[in-house]
C-alpha cells in the first residue's frame, strides 16, 4: 500500500482530507477508485475536498462513468450528493456522459441522473422535455425541476405544456418552474388554474410576470378572498408587476387612485404586517393610491431600505400634500422610521412650494427631533435643517453635534456650512474655538471656512494646534475655502505636523492653491515636501508638482525614481511623464531593474506608450527576464501590442524557458497578435 493510499484510509479525517488534495498530483495506485471512495467519505470536509479534485480531473481521468455510478447507487447518500455537486460544477461538460448513461440506469435511480441533467444546460433540454412525460412520476417530477433550472424558450415551452396536465402535482411543478424562470404566461393559460384550490396560490404568483393589463383586476379581486393566503400571493404578484414595469404596471398605477375602501383596507392590513414581499407590494400600491394611512408603513420599510426607490418616488408625485400627513405619522413611529418620515417630508418641501404654515410645522418637527435623545433622529433633523433652518438654529445644531459627535456632527456641520450663507453671524456666534477639536471640530470646520474673514482664519489656525489629528486634518482641508497667501502659509505650517495624514492633506491643499490668475502658490512648500521622511507625503508632493507643471522639481523627481521606493518612485515617474522630462527614457530603462514590481510595470507602460523607436521593443523585452510573473506577463502583452524589431524573437526565446502557465499564455497571445512584418 502506498503512503498516499494509507493516508486516504487513515482514521484521522484531516489526514484523509490532505491526502485527497495531494491525489490530483499523484500517479500512484488506482486514483479513480481512491477519489470515488473519498467522495463517499463519512466526513463532509473530506467529501468537499474530493468534490473540488473530482471537478478538476473528471475529464482527464475518465471519471464520469464512476460519477454516474455514484449518483445512481443507493447505499451512500453522501457519495450521491457529492457526485451531484461535481456534475453541477461541470455543467454542460458532463451533458454527453449523462445522456449516454441514461438508457441503462435502473428506473429507481433515473431521477438522480435527470436532476444532474438540470445542470447540463441546453444540451439536455430536449431529453428533459421528453422525460417530463415519463410514466414514472418521480422521473417526470425531476425532469420538470431540471427544466426550471435550465430555463430558456424550449424549457418554458415544455413547462407550459404541463399546465394542462391531469396530474395536479405536475401542474404545480410546472407553475413553480415557470415562476422560478419569471416566465411570461398568457392570462388565458393561467385562468383555468385559478379555480383549483391546490395550485391557485402558485397561479396567482405567476400572474405577477404577465404583460396583459387584464391581470390587474384578477389580482385585485383575489385580495378579497377568505383567508390571508390568496391575498398575500395576489399582493406579491401586484408588486412584481410594478417592479417589472410595462403595460400591467401602468394599468395598476392608473387604477390605484380609484381603489375602493374594502381593497384599501386589505392592502393596509398587508402593509402593516406579514411577509416582507406582500407587505412591500401593498405599501407600494397604496402609495400609488395616495392613501395617507400607509405612510407609516412606508417610513418603516424605507428606514430598512426595503422599499424600492421607484416606490418612494410615488410619494413625490403627491407633492406637498404629503408633508403634513408624514409629520402626523412620524410622532407614532420608532426612531429610525420617524427619521425616514422626516427626511421624506423635508425632501418634498424642497421640491415643491408648500404653504408657510406647512414649512413652520416641518421646522417645529425637525427642531423637536434635533433635541431628542435618539442619535438617528437628531442626525436626520440636522441634515434637513441645513435646508430649512433659520438664524436661531445654529446653537442647537452645535449642541446636537457635541451630544452625538459620531453620528450628528457631520450632518450638523453640513447644515451649518449651508446656513453660513444666509445666517453668517448666527453661525459665527454658535461656533467657538472650544468646539473645534475631536470629531466635532473635524465636522464643523468646513462651516468655519465658509464664514470667511479674519475670524475664520484665526479659528482655523487655532485648530491646527488641536489635540485630535482629525480636527487638524479637517482644518487643513478647509484652507482652500480661504485661499490666498495666508492659506499657503497655514498649509506650509501643517507640513510639520506629527501626523502623516495631516501632512499629506497639507500637500494636497498646497497643490490646489492658486492666485487670481491660476498660477500655483504652493510650489516652494511642495519642493520641501519632496524631501519629507514619510513616503505618502513624498508621493503626494511628487504628484502635486507634476500637476502644477513645476519643471524646477525635475532633478528631485529623477532622484526619487532612481531611489526606487515603492509608491514614491511611481508617483515621481508619472509626474516626469506629465512634465515631458527629456531624461525620462534613460530613467525608465534604469527603473526596469528595480525590485518594486509596480514601478517596473509603470516603467513598461511608459516605454510602450512613448514614441516608437528601434530601441522600444528591446527595452520592453528586458522585463521578460524579471523574477515576478506579472511583470513578465505585462511585458509579453505590451510586446504583442507594440511589436517592433526583435519583438518576435524575444518572445519566442522566452517561451522556451517559461514555466508559468499564465505567462506562457500571454506570450502565445502576443506572438499570434504580431503582424508578419514584425518578424524583422
Amino acid at each position: 500500500m502506498s503512503e498516499l493510499d494509507a493516508a486516504i484510509h487513515s482514521e484521522d479525517a484531516e489526514a484523509r482530507r490532505r491526502a485527497v488534495r495531494e491525489l490530483a498530483r499523484s500517479t500512484d495506485g488506482d486514483r479513480t477508485e481512491l477519489l470515488t471512495g473519498a467522495l463517499g467519505d463519512p466526513d463532509w470536509r473530506v467529501r468537499k475536498e474530493a468534490v473540488g479534485v473530482a471537478t478538476e480531473v473528471a475529464e482527464g481521468w475518465g471519471l464520469l462513468p464512476a460519477l454516474v455510478d455514484g449518483l445512481c447507487q443507493g447505499e451512500n447518500v453522501g457519495l450521491r450528493n457529492a457526485a451531484l455537486e461535481v456534475f453541477e460544477r461541470l455543467g454542460p461538460r458532463a451533458a454527453n456522459a449523462l445522456l449516454v448513461a441514461l438508457p441503462g440506469v435502473p428506473e429507481g435511480a433515473r431521477k438522480f441522473l435527470v436532476a444532474a441533467l438540470g445542470f447540463a444546460g441546453g444540451a439536455g433540454v430536449d431529453k428533459l422535455a421528453e422525460l417530463s412525460n415519463d410514466e414514472d412520476p418521480n422521473t417526470a417530477q425531476a425532469a420538470l425541476e431540471a427544466l426550471a433550472r435550465i430555463g430558456g424558450p424550449r424549457a418554458e415551452e415544455a413547462l407550459r405544456g404541463h399546465l394542462r396536465s391531469e396530474d395536479p402535482v405536475q401542474r404545480l411543478a410546472a407553475l413553480e418552474g415557470l415562476e422560478r424562470l419569471e416566465a411570461t404566461v398568457e392570462l388565458d393559460e393561467i385562468r383555468p388554474l385559478l379555480d383549483d384550490r391546490l395550485i391557485r396560490r402558485s397561479a396567482l404568483r405567476l400572474l405577477g410576470f404577465g404583460d396583459d393589463p387584464a391581470v390587474v383586476p384578477v389580482l385585485l379581486d383575489a385580495l378579497h378572498e377568505e383567508g390571508a393566503a390568496a391575498a398575500h400571493e395576489a399582493a406579491l404578484a401586484l408588486g412584481r408587476l410594478l417592479e417589472r414595469g410595462g403595460p400591467s404596471a401602468r394599468a395598476l398605477s392608473d387604477r390605484a387612485p380609484s381603489l375602493d375602501e374594502p381593497t384599501r383596507r386589505t392592502l393596509r392590513s398587508l402593509a402593516a404586517m406579514g411577509r416582507d414581499g406582500p407587505r412591500r407590494a401593498a405599501t407600494w400600491v397604496l402609495l400609488l393610491a395616495r392613501d395617507p394611512r400607509v405612510l407609516g408603513a412606508a417610513a418603516e420599510l424605507a428606514a430598512d431600505d426595503r422599499l424600492p426607490p421607484v416606490a418612494l418616488a410615488a410619494i413625490r408625485r403627491w407633492g406637498v400634500e404629503a408633508i403634513e400627513p408624514l409629520l402626523g405619522v412620524a410622532g407614532e413611529l420608532a426612531p429610525r422610521p420617524r427619521a425616514a418620515a422626516l427626511e421624506m417630508a423635508a425632501d418634498l418641501a424642497q421640491v415643491g412650494e408648500p404653504p408657510a404654515a406647512t414649512i413652520e410645522a416641518l421646522r417645529a418637527a425637525l427642531r423637536k427631533a434635533l433635541a431628542s435623545d435618539e442619535p438617528v433622529l437628531a442626525a436626520a433633523a440636522a441634515d434637513a435643517l441645513g435646508r430649512f433652518g433659520e438664524p436661531g438654529d445654529p446653537p442647537a445644531l452645535v449642541a446636537a453635534a457635541r451630544r452625538f459627535p459620531d453620528v450628528v456632527a457631520r450632518p450638523a456641520g453640513r447644515a451649518l456650512e449651508r446656513l453660513a450663507l444666509t445666517a453668517r453671524d448666527a453661525v459665527a456666534g454658535a461656533v467657538t474655538e472650544r468646539e473645534l477639536d475631536g470629531p466635532v471640530g473635524a465636522a464643523l470646520l468646513p462651516a468655519v471656512a465658509a464664514l470667511g474673514g479674519a475670524a475664520a482664519t484665526d479659528l482655523l489656525q487655532a485648530t491646527l494646534n488641536a489635540d485630535d489629528p482629525r480636527a487638524r486634518r479637517a482644518a487643513v482641508m478647509a484652507l482652500p475655502r480661504l485661499g490666498g497667501a495666508r492659506a499657503v502659509e497655514l498649509a506650509g505650517f501643517a507640513l510639520a505636523d506629527e501626523d502623516v495624514d495631516v501632512q499629506t492633506a497639507a500637500v494636497m491643499v498646497l497643490g490646489q492653491l492658486t492666485d487670481a490668475d491660476g498660477a500655483p502658490l504652493g510650489v516652494e512648500h511642495l519642493r520641501v515636501a519632496l524631501r519629507a521622511g514619510a513616503e505618502p507625503v513624498v508621493a503626494a508632493a511628487a504628484r502635486a508638482v507634476g500637476a502644477n507643471g513645476d519643471r524646477g522639481s525635475l532633478a528631485a523627481l529623477r532622484e526619487l525614481v532612481s531611489e526606487g521606493r515603492p509608491g514614491v518612485a511611481v508617483a515621481a515617474m508619472e509626474s516626469l511623464r506629465m512634465l515631458g522630462d527629456p531624461a525620462l527614457d534613460e530613467l525608465l530603462v534604469e527603473a526596469l531593474g528595480q525590485s518594486d514590481e509596480e514601478l517596473v510595470k509603470e516603467a513598461l507602460r511608459a516605454i510602450a506608450s512613448g514614441r516608437e523607436t528601434p530601441r522600444r521593443a528591446p527595452r520592453i523585452a528586458l522585463a521578460l527576464e524579471h523574477a515576478a510573473w506579472d511583470v513578465r506577463q505585462l511585458a509579453a502583452t505590451l510586446l504583442g501590442e507594440t511589436g517592433g524589431p526583435g519583438a518576435r524573437e524575444a518572445l519566442a526565446a522566452r517561451l522556451e524557458g517559461e514555466r508559468d502557465a499564465g505567462v506562457r499564455a500571454a506570450i502565445e497571445r502576443a506572438l499570434a497578435a504580431l503582424p508578419a512584418e514584425a518578424e524583422g
